[in-house]
């Protein structure tokens, strides 16, 4: 019998994989939840392989500074060499370039942390933060991923995006990171409606008990949302500055990234 078309692709790219690669950047997957550290021995038990078959590929990673090793501890963990690539990708990034003066700017005048986000593996990814308050509790950070659908950012981003909206609605309950998420699927497709329509999210206490965050989209020139910008603040800071006013600073703010990537509303001249 004649094998599928498809079958006979797979098998033909799957030729061109290099194992030994593919362990290593296996190796790394693990250490995507933040500072985790891991011994050789846990390693492989997580891979399951062998520490000894193991040991070549860590030890290289670990030669060309993509891991380090604790000599005391024995436990390895991400290396240097990880930021400095990191710092090429981003410095590339131009919404990120654009929209670095006006998180300074709205760090500034809300007196309030600013974040720029985008959308990376169904996930919330952190590209670029401004801090002007120590005491907020969220220690959002360049490269975190956080979830879509319990914060401000990650609401706007799926109120533009119907594909991952469905892809994420099609559960049945969401995860509670605090007793004020929403997890049901329908009325966080409600919120999102009202998020579109109004052109900004409000997280209130919905991914960190004590934070409020405004977020508002940020559009390109083919006029696609292509990354979102956030105010982040403890809820006690809005004794200072009212909501509506946290709400005029970041879609201000928004709009003029928006503008220095080349958008213009539809029916603007």
């Amino acid at each position: 019998m004649r094998k599928p078309a498809y079958h006979a692709a797979m098998v033909h790219r799957e030729r061109y994989l290099n194992t030994s690669l593919a362990k290593a950047l296996s190796v790394l997957e693990l250490f995507q939840e933040g500072a985790a550290e891991f011994t050789l021995s846990e390693l492989a038990r997580k891979l399951g392989a062998r520490p000894g078959t193991l040991y070549p590929i860590v030890y290289t990673l670990q030669r060309f500074g993509y891991l380090d090793r604790d000599p005391e501890t024995k436990r390895y963990r991400p290396g240097l060499k990880f930021l400095v690539h990191a710092h090429h990708i981003l410095s590339s990034l131009d919404v990120r370039e654009k929209a670095k003066p006006v998180l300074r700017r709205l760090a500034r005048e809300a007196r309030a942390n600013a974040h720029l986000a985008i959308v990376y593996e169904d996930e919330v990814l952190y590209l670029d933060r401004e801090e002007a308050a120590p005491s907020v509790v969220i220690p959002s950070v360049i490269g975190r991923r956080v979830p879509l659908h319990c914060t401000a950012l990650g609401k706007v981003l799926l109120a533009h995006n119907n594909e991952l909206q469905d892809r994420l609605l099609q559960r049945e309950a969401l995860p509670a990171l605090t007793p004020h998420t929403i997890t049901d699927p329908e009325e966080l497709r409600a919120e999102l409606a009202t998020v579109r329509a109004q052109g900004y999210a409000v997280d209130w206490e919905e991914f960190h008990v004590g934070n409020v965050c405004v977020a508002a989209p940020v559009w390109n020139y083919r006029r696609h949302v292509v990354a979102a910008l956030s105010i982040s603040l403890a809820k006690a800071g809005l004794e200072q500055t009212s909501l509506a006013r946290l709400v005029e600073l970041v879609v201000s703010g928004a709009a003029e990234v928006s503008h220095s990537l080349g958008y213009t509303p539809a029916g603007s001249s």
